[in-house]
């Protein structure tokens, strides 16, 4: 959402806002915080604008622990990302959803057991 060049950017501007408008509690791993920042990060003002923008959405930034670190370990196995299998991780032990686009994150949830959020279409 970040990107405005990105393919996804306005389909993740609604999504966000349609989790914003039902009071969803938005959580990010800080290895998908870190993530997220990369491109930002090629320019100071941009990135002071990007970790702006996300404090300002109310996004709690969660640490990993060990387990999350684990269940990101074994989720590589269903040809995910290293930071893909941290945002599901983080999803599980949070009891949370997951908001993706990526197609592969998508197919992913169900052999975790976890759920897509409903704003993600």
């Amino acid at each position: 959402m970040l990107d405005r060049r990105h393919a996804q950017h306005r389909a993740a501007g609604r999504a966000l806002r349609a989790l914003i408008d039902r009071n969803a509690t938005l959580l990010l791993s800080l290895v998908n915080y870190a993530e997220a920042l990369v491109k930002p990060a090629e320019d100071e003002r941009t990135l002071r604008t990007a970790i702006t923008a996300i404090s300002t959405l109310g996004v709690e930034l969660i640490a990993p622990t060990p387990a999350i670190a684990r269940d990101a370990a074994r989720y590589r196995k269903l040809n995910i990302s290293l930071a893909d299998g941290f945002a599901m991780a983080t999803a599980r032990a949070h009891a949370a959803e997951v908001a993706s686009f990526d197609r592969r994150v998508r197919r992913a949830l169900a052999s975790a057991g976890l759920a897509l959020a409903d704003a993600v279409t």
